[in-house]
């Protein structure tokens, strides 16, 4: 199990390097403006933050949320599946871009 820790990391890595060399490595015409390159870093930063926080702490997030406001919680989650809905967020960007 830990080893599936250690794996998102370098998948979160290549996440971020990849569009990073396509940055400097790319022609001038094609590069964003600032302001569409300051969303696109706050958009994986908090995509990326969701899915490595579910996968490292999936048992301590499935706990956390027993006993939400209103009663619409009522057992904890298992950590099993919040840590693969984070692969599932992780990965998603993935298959999108293969699929297509």
């Amino acid at each position: 199990m830990e080893r599936l820790k250690w794996l998102s990391i370098p998948i979160a890595a290549a996440y971020i390097l990849l569009p990073l060399s396509g940055f400097v490595f790319g022609s001038r015409e094609d590069r964003p403006s600032a302001e569409d390159l300051f969303e696109g870093a706050v958009g994986i930063f908090f995509w990326l933050t969701l899915s490595l926080g579910c996968i490292w702490y999936g048992d301590e997030l499935g706990e956390g949320l027993v006993g939400a406001r209103f009663g619409l919680i009522s057992s904890p989650s298992p950590g099993w599946a919040v840590r693969l809905m984070g692969w599932i967020f992780l990965l998603l960007p993935l298959v999108a871009v293969l699929s297509s």
